[in-house]
């Protein structure tokens, strides 16, 4: 999810100043090996859910049951389970004291802002084992992490009977009311219109030799659980258009409950989530891999992952978009951008797997917008979105992408999310650019877009990352657990734009095809798995050839500055020495005249230029790069040195007939993460290079304005 566009949208004016009735489910006890399935993919996580919507009192009640296969060498004693939504019931959880250690709350108008009586909450009723005992006495409240939170509520721990050998399976029947909240966090409810993400008493995910991996829900986290079967039977009011993951299978009508139940099924995917609006309008469309892509750019793109051509073609997919009426002229904007969407990301990162993918426009004034589920996503718009800004494009594009980074290849969010959020917001950016180019300032006053009618500022992903990324640089290391960061302004530049800076900076080093082979190999290697950083970094070092455990050291681990800068170019004219000098065994003195009259006697002038770089930052180079320095002298000559940029400083002196015009060091921008530009480069002589020396310095101040106005959000 880019948590970050709210900040953006509000610095960017800145830079322009410059059921069926529910069925019961077969009774299993305890039992051996792995689960029985009708496919020969079933998933060692099975998930079946019944679940009705309540209008009226704004109630969900379910029922759920789930088969887990201990597939580890472990004997696990317990199940750990996440409780989500207890993050809304009041203001002793995890999430809300961590809101209000950041001034969200109440007066906030925000998120965080609860009203009474708005408050949400998810109660487990009963657990037992299929067919066998009653387990609900076994059920307790866990604080896993630290700094702790002894009254959160979200995550529950449930002791088995008796552990659970490998390779084992265990069946439990769960009973479950939820009370849905006014939408926070994305999900919930206004008036008639719900969206519901992360509704259901769900499995954390065990690690072998580790135990659960099950967090509080936090301020800043997101979410990691196992791939799973999932059944899904809605129960709405008739009337109520309903969309979810996976794809619908069965549809039947209650005339005397005045209900529809809907039935989804989705195989391997590790969460689901689904919508229920009356207003919604319905539409689909097919993205036909013959139509989009041409035989000419599957042999690019073959030819650049080196990969035969069979492995780059696209299968076709089912576009499903939910969408307001007072949106229905956006459709087909919605709809192209979903197909480029699924055309790059399935050209560079590999095919979508699923048959079908479901956009939704959320529910007005749900706050669910711009948040990525597995074959759903919600999108995000206006009423009057200008014609120059790629919205709702940035929103689509960015959103389906998640479901690559976040949803095959399934990180721990709470733990690394920039393997999701910083991998998607570059590769956001490489879809847009190809796309659409760079987009207007999306600048909107009370809904109306400006930007129809004072120019259009153009900027790039690149430009508003960077932006970002030199600020946050400062503040935490890009890998670290999501609450552990100073806030969630610094969680957001460093897991998003610091992140996908770094990486552009990681392409810039080892070339754009080598980089595409490297994220094209992370992805198909690790789908369906759950990845950690030194995946990724142990994947681009083998891709590319290259030992780059150096720039993860130094730019993802770390919270230092890279900030390289010519200090002083200078040039001058070499002189007559004056002095005492030993000449044919005797000495004789050259004084100031003499020396004078030497030099006017001289042909022509020579220069001694010496060039002096600084590392102002902590960061610095590894694994044999080398920064390289550019003396550019007025006769058009050109030196580039190389320099380790271990010390602090060094310099490079020359002799020549011509003066030092300018001097710069990374003269190809190589290190994008570079903390101040304009100090790059040092021009010996003022003329209009001064000016743009100083505009590069009012960005940089800009930048500082820009990070000063985003600490107040």
């Amino acid at each position: 999810m880019r948590k970050i566009f709210t900040v953006i949208s509000l610095l960017i004016p800145l830079l322009a100043i410059a059921q069926a009735s529910p069925q019961q489910a077969p009774s299993e006890a305890v039992t051996a090996d792995t689960p029985s399935s009708g496919t020969s993919r079933a998933m060692p996580l099975r998930y079946e859910i019944w679940v009705t919507l309540d209008p009226a009192r704004k109630m969900l009640h379910g029922r759920e049951t789930i088969r887990w296969t201990n597939t580890t060498r472990d004997t696990v004693p317990d199940i750990w389970f996440h409780l989500y939504w207890n993050a809304f019931k009041n203001e002793k959880s995890a999430m809300m004291r961590e809101a209000r250690k950041e001034g969200l709350g109440e007066d906030s108008h925000g998120d965080f802002d609860v009203r009474d009586g708005n408050w949400g909450w998810i109660d487990v009723e009963s657990i037992r084992l299929q067919g066998g005992g009653d387990l609900t006495p076994a059920m307790e409240f866990m604080a896993p992490d630290e700094p702790r939170h002894p009254d959160d509520r979200t995550v529950m721990r449930l002791k088995l009977p008796r552990p659970l050998a490998p390779g084992k399976a265990v069946g439990l029947e769960l009973a479950f009311k939820a009370k849905v909240p006014r939408t926070i966090r994305r999900s919930g409810y206004y008036h008639n219109g719900y969206f519901l993400g992360q509704w259901f008493p769900k499995p954390g995910v065990y690690e072998e030799g580790q135990g659960w991996n099950c967090h509080s829900y936090h301020l800043n986290s997101e979410f990691f659980a196992d791939f799973a079967d999932f059944t899904v039977h809605i129960t709405v009011p008739r009337g109520y258009v309903v969309g979810a993951a996976g794809r619908e299978i069965a549809r039947s009508d209650d005339p005397q409950a005045g209900t529809t139940t809907h039935t989804f099924l989705q195989e391997r995917i590790h969460d689901f989530a689904w919508t229920a609006d009356p207003d919604y309008i319905r539409l689909e469309r097919d993205f036909i891999a013959a139509r989009e892509v041409s035989e000419k750019e599957y042999l690019e793109v073959a030819g650049a992952l080196r990969l035969p051509l069979e492995q780059v073609r696209l299968p076709d997919v089912k576009m499903i978009l939910l969408i307001n009426p007072e949106h229905r002229g956006q459709v087909e904007r919605h709809f192209q951008a979903l197909r480029m969407a699924l055309k790059y990301y399935g050209l560079w990162y590999g095919p979508y797997p699923y048959p079908q993918v479901t956009m939704v426009d959320p529910p007005f004034r749900s706050g669910s917008g711009g948040m990525e589920y597995q074959t759903l996503f919600t999108a995000g718009t206006q009423v009057l979105p200008t014609p120059q800004a790629n919205l709702p494009e940035m929103v689509i594009v960015h959103e389906f992408g998640h479901g690559y980074w976040y949803g095959l290849s399934a990180s721990n969010e709470f733990e690394e999310a920039w393997l999701d959020e910083g991998l998607n917001t570059y590769s956001t950016g490489k879809v847009l650019a190809k796309a659409y180019g760079p987009g207007s300032v999306p600048f909107t006053l009370a809904g109306i877009p400006l930007t129809r009618y004072c120019g259009s500022f153009k900027y790039s992903d690149l430009e508003l990352d960077r932006m970002a990324a030199v600020h946050a640089s400062r503040l935490d290391p890009v890998v670290a657990a999501s609450w552990r960061f100073a806030s969630s302004v610094s969680y957001g530049m460093n897991v998003y734009m610091r992140a996908a800076t770094n990486l552009r900076t990681m392409e810039n080093l080892i070339g754009k095809e080598a980089m595409l082979r490297v994220m094209r190999a992370f992805q198909t290697r690790f789908r369906f798995r759950h990845p950690r950083s030194r995946d990724f970094i142990a994947t681009a070092s083998e891709v590319s050839g290259r030992d780059l455990g150096w720039l993860f050291d130094e730019l993802f681990f770390t919270a230092n500055d890279w900030d390289y800068a010519v200090d002083s170019a200078v040039s001058r004219e070499v002189r007559a020495a004056r002095g005492v000098f030993d000449r044919g065994g005797r000495k004789a003195e050259t004084s100031r005249r003499m020396a004078r009259r030497q030099d006017r006697e001289k042909k022509e002038k020579t220069y001694v230029t010496r060039v002096r770089v600084r590392r102002l930052g902590e960061a610095r180079p590894g694994g044999g790069v080398r920064l390289k320095v550019l003396t550019v002298f007025e006769d058009g000559t050109r030196k580039v040195e190389g320099w380790d940029g271990q010390g602090r400083w060094t310099e490079f002196t020359y002799e020549g007939r011509s003066k030092v015009a300018y001097a710069q060091v990374d003269p190809e921008t190589i290190f994008l993460i570079d903390r101040d530009l304009s100090n790059n480069s040092y021009v010996a002589r003022a003329k209009s290079a001064g000016a743009l020396r100083w505009s590069a310095k009012l960005q940089f101040w800009l930048q500082n304005l820009l990070q000063f106005a985003s600490a107040l959000i």
